[in-house]
């Protein structure tokens, strides 16, 4: 007895087609915006490795801060994102920040990335 073999259907063909389409337009979307982020972070732990960083001024640290993200290629960073702040010894920067990009149409993605710095006065 031979069995009869039928292939995917042309509708299965499209649905697959739609969702790799949907998969690579995705990624074409967001990897920018991982890129991104890993720079930032990257310029933070790069900030993280120069000395005395405890004992300099907030405006030394944006300044610093900048020259990472400007070695970095991060372009169109919002600094009001960065918040510095000091407890005894201790020296706490938080990047926290969304990156909205669109999908489709009125679909839009939004990401959340949130990095933390604490550097001891030693």
């Amino acid at each position: 007895m031979r069995k009869s073999q039928q292939g995917a259907s042309l509708l299965m063909v499209l649905v697959w087609i739609i969702i790799g389409l949907s998969v690579i337009t995705l990624g074409i979307k967001l990897t920018p915006i991982y890129i991104e982020d890993y720079a930032v972070a990257s310029s933070l732990q790069g900030l993280n490795r120069e000395a005395d960083l405890t004992k300099i001024s907030n405006k030394e640290i944006f300044s610093r801060i900048d020259k990472h993200f400007t070695v970095n290629n991060v372009r169109n960073f919002d600094k009001d994102n960065i918040h510095i702040s000091r407890e005894k010894t201790k020296l706490i920067i938080d990047i926290n920040y969304e990156a909205r990009t669109s999908i489709i149409s009125n679909i839009d993605a939004v990401l959340s990335f949130k990095h933390h710095l604490e550097a001891n006065n030693q």
